[in-house]
C-alpha cells in the first residue's frame, strides 16, 4: 500500500511539474502530432529492375503522413511529355497512382547498433495499363544497419496478384558529410551499389526468361543539400546495367527491337523535400 501511494505520489508531482513548464507541454503537443511529408521528384526515365517503363521524363508528386512509426503514403506520377500518346496519354496526364501503408521500427543493439526494420502493402493503379494488370498490390519488407560503415540493405518485394513476382535487392550505401557535422549536414554525399535477384516470374514477364537470376544492377550519387529546417533538395544520378549474360541479351529487345542501343540506363533528377 505504501508503494502505490508512493508511486501515485510520484505521478502526480511529475505531472504537475510537466504541466507548470510550458515547454514541456508544447514538447508533447509535437510528439502527439503525425509528421507531414511533401515531395516532388523529378526523374529523366522511369526505370523498373534496370528497364525503361518510360524513356521520357516524369514527375512523381508524393504525400505522407507518420505516427509512431505507422505511414500513410500516396504518389501519383506524371508523364512530362508525349511518349505515350499511342495509350491516350498527353503531357501533364497522370499515368500511374500508389496508395502505400507502412510501418518502421528501430531496433538497437549493442554489437550491430541500430537495426532498421520496415514492411509495407502497396496498391498501384496503372491507367496505362490493361484490363489484366492495370492495378496491382505489393507487400515490400526491408532490414538494414544503419550503423555499419557501408549500411547493408535488404528489400523484398511480392506481387499479390497477377504475374506474382517476387524481388530481391542487397545495397550497400555510405554517406560523406561535406559540409556541417556528421550527425546533420548541410551537405552529403551519398554512394550506393544496390542487386537485384528476380524470381522466374518477373523474369518471364520482363524478359522471356523463365529461371531465377540476378537482374540489374545499380550504382547511384545523390547530393543531399538541407536548405532549411524544413526543405532538402536531393540531386541525383544512377547507372544501371545488366551483367549476367542469360538476361543481358533479352534486356536488348526491350530496350529497343533492333537491339541496337546498349543495355545499360543512365538516369537521373532531383528530388525536393518539404518534412515538418
Amino acid at each position: 500500500m505504501k508503494t502505490i501511494l508512493a508511486t501515485t505520489a510520484l505521478c502526480a508531482a511529475s505531472l504537475a511539474t510537466f504541466a507548470e513548464d510550458p515547454a514541456a507541454t508544447e514538447l508533447e503537443k509535437e510528439d502527439n502530432l503525425p509528421g507531414v511529408t511533401l515531395g516532388a521528384d523529378y526523374c529523366s526515365r522511369q526505370i523498373t529492375r534496370g528497364l525503361p517503363d518510360n524513356t521520357e521524363g516524369i514527375v512523381t508528386l508524393s504525400a505522407a503522413l507518420e505516427w509512431f512509426g505507422f505511414t500513410a503514403e500516396v504518389d501519383g506520377i506524371f508523364n512530362t511529355t508525349d511518349i505515350a500518346e499511342e495509350d491516350g496519354f498527353d503531357a501533364g496526364d497522370n499515368t500511374e497512382i500508389d496508395y502505400i501503408l507502412g510501418y518502421g521500427y528501430t531496433l538497437d543493439t549493442d554489437s550491430l547498433g541500430a537495426i532498421e526494420l520496415g514492411a509495407d502493402y502497396t496498391y498501384e493503379y496503372d491507367q496505362g495499363g490493361n484490363e489484366d494488370d492495370d492495378h496491382c498490390q505489393y507487400l515490400h519488407a526491408s532490414v538494414g544497419l544503419a550503423d555499419v560503415f557501408l549500411s547493408p540493405t535488404l528489400e523484398a518485394e511480392w506481387m499479390l496478384d497477377s504475374i506474382h513476382g517476387q524481388a530481391y535487392t542487397f545495397s550497400l550505401s555510405h554517406t560523406f558529410a561535406l559540409v556541417g557535422d556528421e550527425e546533420e549536414p548541410e551537405l552529403a554525399l551519398t554512394l550506393s551499389v544496390a542487386q537485384t535477384l528476380a524470381n522466374d516470374k518477373y523474369n518471364e514477364d520482363d524478359l522471356g526468361c523463365d529461371s531465377w537470376g540476378f537482374r540489374d544492377t545499380t550504382l547511384t550519387a545523390e547530393l543531399e543539400w538541407a536548405a532549411s529546417e524544413y526543405l532538402s533538395v536531393k540531386p541525383y544520378v544512377s547507372y544501371s546495367d545488366h551483367l549476367n549474360g542469360h538476361f543481358r541479351h533479352p534486356a536488348h529487345y526491350v530496350v529497343d527491337e533492333e537491339a541496337s542501343h546498349h543495355v545499360a540506363q543512365l538516369y537521373g533528377g532531383v528530388a525536393v523535400e518539404l518534412a515538418f
